[in-house]
């Protein structure tokens, strides 16, 4: 436990449970970079966020710490324990998205289904 959680102070495990709060964190740390969807992963210690051109970061929650840096999408692929980043660089290491899979990334910065009315039965079939 650090001095500044053993004195009430901060937030000693910071998690991102929601994708506005993967956005917050992100600006945070990149502050020129305009998300507007996140996939984040079950442990909410790291998310996939997008721009509206496309471009993708990654973020990462250690401790109170927030942490970002652009990817490309080459460096992302669907393993069997989740979505892992290959981030090529020595602080970040590789990143494993627990419980994200390749569909979830594939949603990332789509509009949401539009919402139908359930169907109606309006007669009954007659048997001849």
């Amino acid at each position: 436990m650090g001095l500044a959680a053993w004195l009430g102070l901060g937030r000693a495990h910071r998690m991102m449970r929601s994708v506005d709060e993967a956005i917050e964190a992100v600006g945070v740390a990149l502050p020129r970079f305009a998300a507007f969807d996140a996939v984040i992963a079950e442990d909410g210690r790291a998310a996939l966020v997008i721009d509206s051109t496309g471009v993708i970061a990654l973020v990462l929650v250690r401790g109170a710490r927030v942490r970002a840096r652009l990817v490309e999408w080459a460096m992302v692929r669907q393993t069997h324990a989740g979505i892992l980043v290959e981030t090529g660089d020595r602080g970040f290491g590789d990143v494993l998205l627990a419980g994200v899979s390749a569909i979830d990334v594939r949603r990332l910065g789509m509009p949401p289904l539009p919402q139908r009315e359930p169907a109606t039965i309006v007669g009954t079939l007659e048997t001849a």
